[in-house]
């Protein structure tokens, strides 16, 4: 069932759904970034430009994988009527866990204290990168959770038009 997918992925409506997933996704974890740490100017100053290219570079690897685990949970969706269990909520909960943990603390503080919650975000040094590295970590397991996922699916897939 994966090769299906993949084969339908390279159609032009599949590559250009990838590629605005992709610049949604790499846009939302810049913004975490830049609510976190004010600007990368700024991260330079204060961390190195190692710590800054990393950052960077953990973004676009969270996009890509979260853009390609939703494109092709979609063409799954579409040729088989079956989702994959957990198939767009993963990137979702990943960017749910940046906000909370390494983008906007004061605004999650302040949010969470309104609910009723009382919670102290702990500031990890080079800019949370541990965070980043762990919701990276989160979104591979996703990742290979979908492709398992799609792989293993158990009803016949519809025919592929060419």
């Amino acid at each position: 069932m994966l090769l299906a997918v993949k084969k339908e992925a390279l159609k032009r409506k599949n590559i250009l759904l990838i590629i605005v997933i992709f610049i949604f996704f790499l846009g939302l974890y810049t913004f975490l970034d830049f609510e976190g740490n004010t600007n990368y100017k700024i991260m330079i100053d204060n961390f190195g430009i190692l710590i800054v290219f990393t950052h960077i570079f953990i973004n676009i690897i969270i996009a890509a994988l979260s853009s390609i685990m939703v494109t092709f949970s979609i063409i799954n969706y579409n040729l088989t009527k079956i989702e994959p269990k957990g198939s767009n909520a993963i990137p979702f909960f990943t960017f749910i866990f940046g906000l909370l943990t390494f983008g906007c603390t004061g605004c999650v503080v302040a949010f969470f204290s309104a609910v009723g919650i009382a919670f102290s975000p702990v500031i990890l040094p080079d800019g949370n990168l541990l965070w980043k590295l762990a919701a990276l970590g989160l979104v591979i397991l996703g990742f290979v959770w979908i492709m398992y996922s799609i792989e293993h699916t158990t009803c016949k897939p519809k025919k592929i038009k060419e």
